[in-house]
């Protein structure tokens, strides 16, 4: 997870029994004065710069650590400047981002500085070993000063500068107002036998909600999934609740920016999920439109954590695209993210319920970042902690994730690893392995099936009796940890 982008929190405390959010995503620059500045980033090309959003993750860990840390803020950082000052060999996941950006790496100074091979003519590949002084001289002085070293301090202005130099616009002032926003009750609803905790608006809970909201209409359990007939069927009814659940996001941005207390009260609700499920026909797909015109979203990373003494966490942190903006601090080592194309953009056709994602000063924008936190409804318990990263089909490949474990019944490497389908426009993306007779069965219902390889990965932590058990995805090479 890297300090020059945003992150959310959802948190268990076992002592209270209480869930909480921490928000700290990415603000717009007070200088976007109105929202036609969107038209403003199709120059990012040349200014990339302007494609950055007021960093928060500093300010979200340092929420967290003050309300739940228990070691010194600098054990914190440890670890992390040790990796980045002795090195570390790059892994598949690190070495394919490499190589999917080996032109933009290629062709800028300050990326191919850490990213290239000494020769500065090739891109650095897997098992190459990777060294990042900068960065972990960054990493030290925010240990010993804490979050205002980055915000309000001595690394303040160097930011600020390195960002203009790029054509951006983020001011001293944006960075010295920036607040995490602290949410002492989770968004929650209930599905079968289960409570789930998520973030609200701007982020993706809502959308889960729904979407477990219309399914839970349809009784899923094991036996849905029994036979080829049956798994189509539900696999349709599936994906006809993720086209509508994302039709309804489009509608949600920064609560603090517009009415969306009414939109996440229905999307939150039984009678509104009724509704929409009875949109839903068993034998015909509705090809309603994706969710809001937004850029791409691989540099995401989540972890799911069950502690020793009971207490959960789920955390999604982005800089957006793979490199985010692809500007790299040469000062500092900081890559910052692209999060201002995740606004609206207010010369689209879908412009009118685009509204509320449309950019304001301080506003945050739209995302798919779903970290959950799932309860026994009866013993209270964590049974799940699970989230996703990378792209807009964060929320969707959590929810089948879910739906595998707790609802199907499959096992839990069975269910991270099942064949996922998503649903962009016109469209059903299949990925490969999922059963030819469901795929055809779903053709024969009117979905335009199309192979996709799925870049969504979900890692999930579940507590069965007295076990934790964990899975990190295959998708991006993951492999879970314990203590």
């Amino acid at each position: 997870m890297g300090i020059g982008g945003g992150v959310v929190f959802t948190i268990y405390n076992p002592s209270t029994g209480k869930v909480e959010t921490i928000n700290a995503r990415e603000t717009a620059p007070s200088a976007f004065k109105n929202m036609s500045d969107k038209h403003l980033l199709n120059t990012t090309k040349e200014k990339p710069g302007l494609s950055i959003a007021v960093p928060g993750e500093l300010r979200g860990y340092e929420m967290a650590h003050q309300k739940y840390g228990r070691l010194q803020w600098r054990e914190l950082f440890e670890p992390s400047i040790n990796l980045a000052k002795k090195g570390f060999r790059i892994g598949k996941a690190l070495a394919k981002a490499i190589s999917d950006e080996k032109s933009k790496i290629l062709n800028d100074t300050a990326l191919c500085e850490v990213f290239c091979d000494s020769s500065k003519l090739s891109i650095l590949k897997e098992n190459d070993t990777i060294v990042l002084f900068k960065l972990a001289d960054t990493y030290e002085k925010i240990a010993e000063g804490g979050a205002d070293v980055f915000y309000n301090g001595p690394l303040t202005e160097i930011i600020v500068d390195d960002i203009k130099q790029q054509g951006g616009i983020i001011t001293r002032e944006d960075l010295m107002n920036y607040k995490a926003e602290q949410n002492e009750y989770a968004l929650n609803f209930t599905a079968g036998n289960y409570t789930f905790y998520v973030p609200d608006a701007p982020f993706g809970g809502p959308v889960l909600a729904l979407i477990f909201n219309i399914l839970k209409g349809y009784n899923l359990s094991r036996s849905s999934v029994s036979t080829t007939e049956i798994k189509t069927l539900t696999y349709h009814r599936m994906i006809e609740a993720f086209r509508l659940a994302n039709a309804e996001k489009s509608k949600l941005g920064d609560p603090h920016y517009g009415n969306v207390t009414e939109i996440v009260k229905n999307m939150t609700s039984d009678h509104f999920a009724d509704y929409i499920r009875s949109m839903i026909k068993d034998n015909i797909t509705k090809k309603d439109r994706d969710d809001v015109n937004t850029c791409n979203d691989h540099g995401t990373s989540h972890l799911s954590v069950i502690a020793e003494d009971g207490s959960a966490v789920a955390v999604t942190s982005s800089i957006n695209n793979e490199f985010g903006s692809g500007v790299r601090s040469c000062s500092t080592g900081i890559i910052f993210n692209d999060q201002m194309c995740d606004f609206s953009d207010p010369n689209s056709v879908l412009n009118e319920i685009n509204k509320n994602n449309l950019i304001k000063p301080g506003k945050r924008p739209l995302s798919s970042m779903s970290p959950t936190i799932i309860l026994d409804k009866e013993s209270k318990q964590v049974k799940m902690v699970v989230g996703g990263a990378g792209g807009k089909n964060i929320t969707t490949a959590t929810a089948q994730v879910i739906l595998n474990y707790l609802f199907f019944d499959y096992g839990l490497r069975k269910a991270v690893e099942e064949p996922r389908f998503q649903v962009p426009i016109k469209v059903t993306n299949v990925e490969k392995g999922l059963d030819q007779k469901v795929s055809n069965g779903l053709n024969e219902t009117g979905h335009n099936i199309q192979n996709d390889p799925e870049v969504t990965s979900v890692q999930v932590v579940v507590q069965q009796g007295n076990k934790i058990c964990a899975e990190s995805d295959h998708r991006n090479y993951g492999h879970p940890a314990g203590y």
